[in-house]
C-alpha cells in the first residue's frame, strides 16, 4: 500500500506540517549532489535571501458566489475543493516529512556510483594502519590512494619494481663511492642524490653501466587543476616529473625501503622533508629544486606565522601516523575531484584529523565541506535569513556553527593560504645566486658526516 494512505487518518497532522512547508522551505526541489566548483550563491536576508520565492501558496478556503449555483451544488464542490486540498497538503506533507525526518542533514551519498568502492575499500585499509589493526606502510598508503582514483588499474607489481630499483640504485651507488650505507645521513643523501642528480653505475653482474636521471619539477600544471595524477606518485615514476606533493611522499617511501629515517614537512601551499644527521641537528630537503634549505629559507615565504610554527602545522617534522593521516586526507581529496562531497568525505576528513588535528590539507577540506553543506542545506530550505536559524532552522543554526568553529581553529592555530602567485615567485627564488651558495655551503657540510 502506497504509505501516503496511511496518512489519511492525520490531516490535521499533515496540514500543520505543510503550511510549516510553505512557510519556511518553499517547495523542496529535487536533491542533487553538488560539485566544488558549481555551488549556487547563499544569500544572507533581504533579496538575495529567496524568501521572494517560496514556492506554492497557502491553501485557499474561500466559498465560492453563492449566487452562482444552489445549495446542494454548492457543499458538493466545496467537497471536491476541501478533498483536492486536502489531498495536496496530504502529498506536499508527506515530502517534506520524508526531507526533513531521515536525518538528510548531509549531502546524498554515493554509495551506489560505480567507482565509490575503490575508495571505500581503501579508506578501510587506511584507517586499519592508523588504528593499529595492520602495520604502517606508506608505499601501500600511497598506492592505494592512486589505485582508487584510477578504479584499481595501477599495476601494484610495476609500482613496487620501480620504488626497489631506486632503492637498489642508492646502495650501489654508496657502495661504489665508498659511503658507510650504515651511517644513517649516508642513506639520506644517497637518496637524495638518486633523486637529484644524473648518476651513473656498474651494472651488477655485466659489463656496461647504467645511467639514472634526476626526478624534475614538472612545470605543467602542477596544481593538477586540470589533471588530478600531476599530484601522483605513480606519474612521477612513470614520467620522472612531479611537484611538491609527489617527490616527498617517493623520498619517504624509498627510506621505508633503505632503512633511513626522515620526515614530511609543510610549509604554506608545500611540503618537504627533514631529517637529523648524527649531530641530531635538523636538515630540510627542498626536493622540488634539488637543494638542501635552511629554515630561514623556508620562512622566507612570507606566509609562515609564529602561530603556525608553535602549533606544529607548518615545519613540525611529521610522525608516520600523521603521514598516513595526510593519505587519507589525500583519498578525500581524490573523491572530491571524481565524486563532489558527500558523507564518505567528512568521515574521512575526521579521521585524518583525529591523528593529525593540524593537518592543513585536512582542515581546508574539513572546512570547504562544511561551508557548501551549509549553502547546500540553506538553498534547500528557501535561503531563510541567517538571523532566524537557530529558531526556525536549528540544524542549519548548528552546521553554522560547526563550521565557525572551524574558521576559528584555522585562525587560531596560524593557518594560511598563499597566493599561487607568490608561491611560485618563493619557488624560484632558489634560482637567485646567493641562495645557491648557501645551499652547496650546506650541501657538503651534511656531506662530510657521511663517510
Amino acid at each position: 500500500m502506497d504509505i501516503r494512505y496511511k496518512y489519511r487518518n492525520f490531516v490535521g497532522i499533515a496540514l500543520l506540517l505543510t503550511l510549516v512547508t510553505i512557510k519556511l522551505f518553499g517547495q523542496i526541489p529535487v536533491i542533487k549532489t553538488p560539485q566544488p566548483a558549481t555551488f549556487p550563491r547563499y544569500g544572507i536576508g533581504g533579496a538575495n535571501s529567496g524568501r521572494n520565492n517560496i514556492g506554492p501558496n497557502v491553501p485557499n478556503f474561500n466559498r465560492p458566489d453563492p449566487r452562482s449555483y444552489d445549495s446542494y451544488e454548492q457543499d458538493r464542490l466545496e467537497v471536491q475543493r476541501r478533498n483536492a486540498e486536502i489531498q495536496r497538503v496530504i502529498d506536499e506533507s508527506f515530502e517534506f516529512y520524508s526531507f526533513n525526518h531521515s536525518a538528510q542533514y548531509d549531502f546524498p551519498s554515493q554509495t551506489d556510483v560505480p567507482g565509490t568502492e575503490y575508495y571505500r575499500d581503501a579508506a578501510e585499509k587506511l584507517n586499519n594502519m592508523l588504528n593499529g589493526t595492520t602495520s604502517l606502510n606508506l608505499k601501500e598508503a600511497v598506492y592505494l590512494v592512486e589505485n582508487a582514483y584510477f578504479e584499481g588499474q595501477i599495476d601494484y607489481a610495476r609500482y613496487n619494481k620501480a620504488i626497489q630499483d631506486m632503492a637498489n640504485l642508492a646502495r650501489q651507488k654508496a657502495q661504489e663511492d665508498n659511503y658507510n650505507w650504515n651511517n644513517p645521513v649516508a642513506k639520506n643523501m644517497m637518496l637524495f642524490r638518486v633523486m637529484s642528480d644524473t648518476l651513473t653505475v656498474k651494472t651488477p653482474g655485466r659489463e656496461g653501466f647504467t645511467t639514472s636521471y634526476p626526478m624534475k619539477y614538472d612545470f605543467d600544471d602542477y596544481w593538477a587543476k586540470y589533471d588530478y595524477s600531476k599530484m601522483f606518485v605513480t606519474k612521477l615514476l612513470s614520467t620522472h616529473g612531479g611537484q611538491c606533493h609527489s617527490m616527498p611522499l617517493l623520498y619517504l617511501i624509498l627510506c621505508d625501503e633503505i632503512g633511513a629515517e626522515a620526515n614530511l614537512a609543510f610549509a604554506p601551499a608545500h611540503t618537504y622533508i627533514k631529517f637529523k644527521d648524527n649531530e641530531n641537528n635538523w636538515h630540510n630537503l627542498e626536493l622540488t629544486r634539488g637543494w638542501l634549505v635552511t629554515d630561514a629559507f623556508v620562512i622566507g615565504s612570507g606566509f609562515i606565522t609564529s602561530e603556525a610554527i608553535k602549533n606544529g602545522v607548518y615545519m613540525q617534522p611529521q610522525t608516520k601516523e600523521q603521514t598516513i593521516a595526510h593519505c587519507l586526507s589525500d583519498l578525500a581529496l581524490g573523491y572530491i575531484r571524481k565524486y563532489g562531497y558527500d558523507p564518505f568525505v567528512k568521515q574521512c576528513l575526521e579521521t585524518a584529523l583525529q591523528y593529525a588535528p593540524y593537518n592543513s590539507s585536512a582542515l581546508r577540506a574539513r572546512s570547504n565541506y562544511q561551508s557548501f553543506l551549509f549553502e547546500y542545506l540553506g538553498n534547500q530550505a528557501g535561503r531563510p535569513p541567517l538571523e532566524s536559524l537557530k529558531d526556525t532552522h536549528p540544524h542549519l543554526y548548528k552546521i553554522r556553527e560547526e563550521r565557525d568553529s572551524i574558521y576559528r581553529l584555522i585562525d587560531n592555530i596560524g593557518l594560511r593560504d598563499m597566493p599561487k602567485e607568490l608561491y611560485d615567485k618563493w619557488l624560484h627564488s632558489l634560482d637567485d645566486e646567493a641562495e645557491k651558495y648557501k645551499n652547496e655551503h650546506q650541501y657538503q657540510q651534511v656531506i662530510r658526516l657521511t663517510k
